[in-house]
């Protein structure tokens, strides 16, 4: 399961992200993914495309052969390999399609596992599929330790979605990894940010990044919580983007995780 995660993550659909690996033997025989190579920013996601429309640019712009478990049977013919008896692994989703299905009882296929409590951790159809925390990290000040609290509200999201991507824990930490050059950082962010259904942006300090984040998360149609704490000027410009569901004007760092908690539950 955990190589098929890991596939996912490495070249999986930039919006629901799923990989399946075959098992056989012990070993693994074959790995598939639901889109041949990862784009920075999925393309119905930047076109506004509505459940239902717009698959046809999965194949020509992600070169999707199929959902993760058709792709991984599909990887094994190709290279002659025998899958027949082994068993499957998916993550990322929590059911199989019928073509899935036809493909994989073809090729046979004994069992097909899933990720324990796959269904709420990844039906994004009754659910929020990735959160993005967004806040200042180059230059920070006052009292507060922002990371610290980027961390505790992803903790507390983790009740609610299985995807969190937080920037200074995902390799792009103006002070861990100063190497990282700006273009890298702007394309992983960017993609980050863009297959997200919902963004947590701190905006109590100034920051270019979280501005950016922002008007991305709005051109993608991502939802949008405002936090700050009580006190702090905040740029009406950020407030005025019309993809802000609430605004969380918080006392201390306490108050604010109680507060998430309630906003979240209810959006979910």
């Amino acid at each position: 399961m955990l190589a098929a995660k890991k596939a996912a993550e490495h070249e999986g659909c930039a919006k629901q992200t799923t990989g399946a690996v075959i098992v056989k033997d012990g070993k693994i025989v074959s790995v598939g993914t639901n889109a041949g190579i990862k784009v920075s920013v999925c393309p119905r996601v930047l076109r506004g495309s509505k459940t239902g429309t717009d698959y046809h640019f999965c194949s020509e712009v992600c070169k999707q052969e199929g959902h993760a478990e058709k792709t991984a049977c599909l990887n094994a013919k190709k290279k002659r390999i025998d899958v027949n008896g082994g068993d499957l692994y998916l993550w990322g989703h929590w059911w199989c399609c019928e073509p899935c299905w036809n493909a994989m009882i073809e090729s046979g296929i004994n069992n097909v596992y899933l990720e324990k409590d796959a269904h709420e951790k990844f039906n994004i159809s009754s659910s929020i599929g990735k959160i993005y925390i967004s806040g200042a990290l180059t230059v920070q000040s006052g009292k507060n330790d922002l990371k610290q609290i980027y961390e505790n509200i992803a903790q507390i999201c983790s009740a609610f979605c299985s995807n969190i991507y937080v920037p200074h824990l995902g390799g792009t930490d103006p002070i861990k990894d100063p190497e990282v050059s700006p273009n890298t950082v702007w394309k992983k962010d960017h993609r980050e940010v863009a297959s997200s259904d919902l963004i947590i942006a701190y905006v109590g300090e100034a920051s270019l990044g979280v501005g950016a984040e922002l008007e991305i998360a709005r051109m993608a149609s991502s939802d949008i919580i405002l936090w700050w704490f009580k006190g702090q000027k905040v740029s009406r410009m950020a407030r005025g983007n019309p993809n802000v569901k609430c605004m969380i004007e918080a006392k201390d760092a306490d108050d604010l995780i109680e507060q998430l908690r309630k906003v979240i539950s209810g959006l979910k």
